[in-house]
């Protein structure tokens, strides 16, 4: 064996030498986070379209709604949208509110009113005049408002208003609000030398009948 071979057998140079692993990171894994996140933007993306929907939905008012008999009351029913335009705002009440009000033909707005103290709840009201008698008017809104699907839960002498009578009725909106609607009637009243005949259906003899229709949001949510 020659100087050479032996420098070469002591250094281990003959034998193959095995490459060394890097060691296994410990670090960790992103994936559970990106799957989060990936839900949460699936979610917020499925909220966003129900809104989208939703909105589209309660926005479409029905201006050119049917215009039906109310029976026991001998009047004609037609779509409230007009009258109650001065008292609807930003989107309240939603159309599918506005939708079941109807009010019998011929009445006039001749007022409104909003309730509401700032930033409160929806509370406002119209005042509307008809030559229909307050026994026809009571009989309209108690008919109508349940074949619109309100629930209605009073009727007959107003609280608190002496000679007035009124109807009141609670039916749940597409805003995730209930809504209450409210009319009160007053007494039929007649010019000199009218009588109240046939003041107990349809039209009144010569006289006019003022009422006041209410929309207001319920405090819960339901």
């Amino acid at each position: 064996m020659t100087l050479h071979d032996t420098e070469r057998s002591g250094l281990g140079l003959g034998s193959e030498t095995q490459p060394v692993r890097p060691p296994t990171s410990t670090g960790t894994s992103l994936r559970p986070a990106l799957i989060v996140v990936a839900l949460a933007a699936l979610i917020l993306g499925l909220f966003a379209l129900f809104a989208l929907l939703t909105s589209n939905r309660s926005s479409n008012v029905k201006s050119s709604a049917p215009t039906h008999a109310v029976a026991g009351s001998g009047l004609l029913a037609v779509s409230a949208d007009h009258a109650l335009a001065p008292i609807v705002s930003a989107g309240e009440p939603p159309a599918d509110i506005l939708n079941t009000v109807f009010i019998p033909a011929g009445a006039l707005r001749t007022s409104h009113q909003n309730n509401s103290a700032s930033g409160g709840q929806y509370d406002a009201q119209i005042g509307l005049r008809s030559n229909a008698s307050q026994g026809s008017l009571l009989a309209f809104f108690a008919a109508d408002m349940r074949r619109q699907g309100w629930q209605v839960f009073d009727q007959g002498a107003a609280a608190n208003d002496p000679g007035a009578t009124e109807v009141l009725g609670k039916l749940a909106g597409s805003d995730g609000w209930y809504w209450e609607m409210g009319v009160v009637v007053q007494p039929t009243t007649f010019g000199s030398g009218a009588s109240a005949t046939g003041a107990g259906s349809g039209a009144s003899a010569s006289g006019r009948t003022d009422f006041t229709l209410r929309l207001f949001q319920q405090s819960d949510q339901f």
